[in-house]
C-alpha cells in the first residue's frame, strides 16, 4: 500500500474534491450476515453532487466504500493520490461512527484538507454530527447548491456565514447553523448523476427476488414525499414532492441504455406512480423511440388504481414494493400511514390478477404497539397474497416525528448510532420488551416464508435463469434472519 502521508496543503488542489460514502459493513447495517445475501445500490446523492460539480470546472472522485469494502488506510491512500483540497462525506446514522473513523484517519494524515459533513444524520442532527470538531462544514439538506457555492466561497477566501443551509463550529466552538436552504423546485436543472465514476456498475444489484435481468441499475425521478409518517426522516429532501418532467427521465433512460447497456431500471423514488399523467408521458415517449425494458418501484397504496396498473403491466412494470407498515387500523392512524387495509388488499388483489408482483414492507414496534397488535401484523402479512415481506425493527431515526415523541410512547436509546439500522430494538414500546420484538421479528418471517406456496415457488424459480444464485442468496437471507431471532 502507498504511503498515506497527503502532503503539504501547497500540493493540494483547490478545485479537486473527493466525495465518499462510508465504508460501513453488512454486519454493522444489519446486525448480522443477512445483508450478504441482499442487495447494492448506487448511492446516487453523491454521484449527482460529482456531475453538478463538473459544471463548475471542478475534478471530482467518488468511492462508495461500501460497495468497494475499503478499509480507511485505503481511502486516505487514495485520497493522497488525488490530492484534493476538500473531502465530502455522506453518511446516514448508522454509518456515522465510520465517517467519524474517516475523519480522524484524515485529520492524522493532513488537518489543512477540508473535510465537509453531507446526509441524513448532519441534516437531522447538526449539533451531535459536528460535535468531534473533525468536520469543517455540514452541508444541510440537498446538497447541490449549497456545496458548489460554499466551495466558492472557501476558494476565494470568502465567510460562508451567508451561505443557506450550512453548520460549523466558529472560534468559540459554538453551534452555527445559517438559514434554511430552500428545496430544489426544478429538478432538471441537475445534470444526471456522473455514472461514468462508478467504479463497477457490476457491484450494483437489488436483492434477488426484484430483478429479472442484469445488468439493472436504481434511479430516481423525483424528491420529496407528501406522506406524513412519522416513522419517517425526509429531512433531506422534504416533504414537498418535486419532479422531474417525462422527458428528462427518458433521456436518462436513453443514455443509460446506450452507454452501459442496461436492461432493467429500479425507479427508487418514494412514491414514483403518484402523477399519473407524468407515467402515461413517460412510456408514450419511450414508445415513441421504440424503448422498451423491465422495470421495478415503490408505491403507496393510495397511489394506484386498476387501470394504472395494467397500463404499467403492459409497459413492463413487474413488481411493485407497497409500505403496509402494520396490521391494525388504529396504528396506521397513529402513524400517519393515511392508508387503510382493506384498500391494502383490493390494491394487492389487483396485482395478483394483473401477474404484478408484490413485496409488502412491515414495520413491528410502533408507538402503542401490543403483542395483539403485533399478532394481527403477522396475520395480515399472511394473508394478504403478497409474493416477499420485508419487516424490519420500529426505528425512530432522528429528524423523524417519531424520534421526538419516543419517551411517550416507551424507551429509547439515544447513546449508540450504531444500532440504527431498522433490524435491532433500539425503541420499545411500553408494555413489551427488546426480547418480544426480536422473536415476533423472526415469526413474521418464518410463518410468511414456511409455507407451501412461497416454498414451492422459489424452488420452480430454482429452475429459471439466474435461479440458482437467486435461490442461494434467499435461503443464506432466510437462514440468517431465523437464526438471528431464534
Amino acid at each position: 500500500m502507498k504511503s498515506a502521508n497527503l502532503g503539504n496543503m501547497a500540493m493540494l488542489s483547490e478545485k479537486k474534491i473527493y466525495l465518499l460514502y462510508p465504508p460501513i459493513s453488512k454486519m454493522e447495517r444489519y446486525s448480522s450476515e443477512i445483508g450478504s445475501a441482499g442487495g447494492e445500490q448506487i448511492p446516487l446523492g453523491i454521484f449527482y453532487l460529482a456531475s453538478y460539480l463538473r459544471k463548475f470546472d471542478f475534478q471530482v472522485k467518488v468511492t462508495d466504500a461500501e460497495a468497494l469494502k475499503l478499509a480507511s488506510a485505503e481511502i486516505v491512500s487514495e485520497i493522497a493520490d488525488f490530492a484534493p483540497k476538500y473531502v465530502g462525506i455522506s453518511s446516514t446514522t448508522v454509518a456515522f461512527h465510520r465517517a467519524i473513523e474517516i475523519a480522524e484517519d484524515i485529520r492524522k494524515t493532513n488537518p489543512e484538507i477540508i473535510i465537509i459533513l453531507g446526509g441524513p444524520h448532519v441534516t437531522s442532527n447538526p449539533e451531535h454530527a459536528l460535535s468531534s470538531g473533525l468536520f469543517n462544514y455540514g452541508v444541510l439538506r440537498e446538497g447541490e447548491i449549497t456545496l458548489i457555492e460554499l466551495l466558492q466561497a472557501l476558494n476565494e477566501n470568502k465567510n460562508p456565514n451567508t451561505i443557506s443551509g450550512i453548520a460549523y463550529l466558529d472560534k468559540n466552538k459554538k453551534l452555527i447553523v445559517t438559514s434554511p436552504r430552500e428545496y430544489i423546485k426544478n429538478l432538471d436543472i441537475l445534470p444526471f448523476p456522473a455514472f461514468d465514476l462508478l467504479h463497477d456498475l457490476n457491484l450494483y444489484k437489488p436483492q434477488p427476488s426484484n430483478y429479472k435481468t442484469l445488468p439493472v441499475i436504481n434511479m430516481i425521478t423525483s424528491r420529496g414525499c407528501p406522506g406524513l409518517c412519522t416513522f419517517c426522516d425526509n429531512n433531506t429532501f422534504g416533504r414537498n414532492y418535486r419532479k422531474r418532467l417525462a422527458e428528462n427521465i427518458a433521456e436518462e433512460i436513453k443514455y443509460l441504455i446506450q452507454e452501459f447497456s442496461i436492461r432493467e431500471f429500479f425507479f427508487v423514488d418514494d412514491t414514483f406512480l403518484i402523477d399519473k399523467a407524468r407515467i402515461y408521458r413517460l412510456f408514450e415517449i419511450l414508445k415513441r423511440e421504440n424503448i422498451s425494458f423491465y422495470w421495478t418501484c415503490a408505491s403507496r397504496i393510495n397511489d394506484v388504481d386498476y387501470e394504472l396498473l395494467k397500463f404499467i403491466k403492459s409497459k413492463g412494470c413487474w413488481h411493485i414494493s407497497f409500505g403496509i407498515e402494520s396490521g391494525d387500523e388504529n396504528i396506521l392512524k397513529v402513524i400517519k400511514k393515511n392508508i387503510s387495509l382493506e384498500r391494502v388488499t383490493e390494491v394487492i388483489k389487483w396485482c395478483k390478477q394483473l401477474g404484478i408482483k408484490t413485496k409488502g414492507f412491515f414495520i413491528l414496534g410502533h408507538p402503542t404497539e401490543t403483542l395483539e397488535t403485533l399478532e394481527k401484523t403477522i396475520k395480515l402479512a399472511c394473508k394478504l397474497q403478497l409474493d416477499d415481506i420485508v419487516a424490519t425493527i420500529n426505528t425512530p431515526i432522528p429528524g423523524s416525528v417519531q424520534y421526538a415523541e419516543a419517551l411517550n410512547y416507551g424507551a429509547i436509546d439515544k447513546t449508540d448510532w450504531t444500532q440504527y439500522n431498522y433490524w435491532r430494538p433500539v425503541f420499545v414500546p411500553n408494555g413489551l420488551t427488546k426480547e418480544i420484538l426480536l422473536e415476533k421479528h423472526g415469526e413474521i418471517y418464518r410463518k410468511f416464508y414456511l409455507r407451501p406456496r412461497i416454498l414451492l415457488r422459489y424452488f420452480f424459480g430454482f429452475f429459471g435463469k439466474g435461479g440458482w444464485r437467486r435461490f442461494l442468496n434467499i435461503s443464506k437471507a432466510s437462514f440468517f434472519i431465523f437464526k438471528k431471532n431464534s
